[in-house]
């Protein structure tokens, strides 16, 4: 049987009650077919706990024993420009399953011009996180135009930019990355930088990174180099 994995907002304490949202509700009742007295697994971010589920009048979990707490995550962001729809969907939930601290969505000149659901993207976290049996569920910013998330950007953090026109190697880069503490990968949209998102990150400590000689997209970009640099960082 599967392990059964919910993620809760609230901090997660033992024997104190957890009521259970409508969708969660739902998937245990509904879709795991869960009942009165089973167990399931329950965290928070911070810890993983085993529960006890109520599924008949307030609907709620107890939890019993707390299993294990999260592992130290490295403080990386993936900050990428607006693109398709569905190729955002698999960037969140392929770098969440990486592994990821915080996730960037950004307006360039060049990106895709919609509204999107910050909310939306939250729940695909969660599911991914959920999944694959990590804690952690990285934070997810509101979209912001790159001049205006460079402005307040945190000069310490060391920029990894993905370049269509070429860069370094990030395998390269070991010694590099492991005396940052902060790391920022930048993917840019399928139209690629312009010289005015260039201009905006002028000031900040950059690395401009090249991906291969294949053309990648931004999801598969956006994987390729989390993944190098996460072996980098072991």
């Amino acid at each position: 049987m599967p392990k059964i994995r919910i993620y809760l907002e609230k901090k997660i304490i033992k024997d104190e009650k957890i009521l259970l949202n409508e969708n969660q509700i739902h998937y245990l009742k509904n879709v795991m077919r869960k009942q009165n007295s089973d167990f399931i697994f329950a965290f928070d971010s911070v810890s993983e706990w085993k529960c006890s589920i109520n599924l008949s009048e307030d609907k709620f979990l107890i939890p019993l024993e707390l299993l294990r707490f999260s592992n130290p995550i490295d403080d990386v962001w993936i900050c990428f420009s607006l693109i398709k729809r569905k190729n955002i969907k698999n960037i969140i939930e392929k770098v969440t399953e990486i592994g990821v601290k915080k996730i960037v969505p950004m307006i360039t000149e060049y990106s895709e011009k919609f509204c999107i659901s910050i909310d939306k993207l939250k729940r695909i976290a969660v599911e991914a996180t959920e999944q694959n049996n990590s804690i952690y569920v990285p934070d997810i910013n509101e979209v912001e135009k790159i001049d205006v998330l460079m402005k307040q950007w945190d000069k310490r953090r060391l920029i990894l930019f993905c370049d269509e026109n070429g860069g370094r190697n990030l395998i390269d880069l070991k010694t590099l990355v492991k005396k940052k503490k902060k790391i920022a990968i930048f993917i840019g949209p399928i139209g690629g930088w312009s010289q005015n998102d260039r201009n905006c990150l002028e000031k900040n400590e950059i690395v401009k990174i090249g991906l291969g000689q294949n053309i990648l997209k931004a999801d598969t970009a956006a994987i390729y180099s989390l993944s190098c640099l996460k072996a980098l960082l072991q």
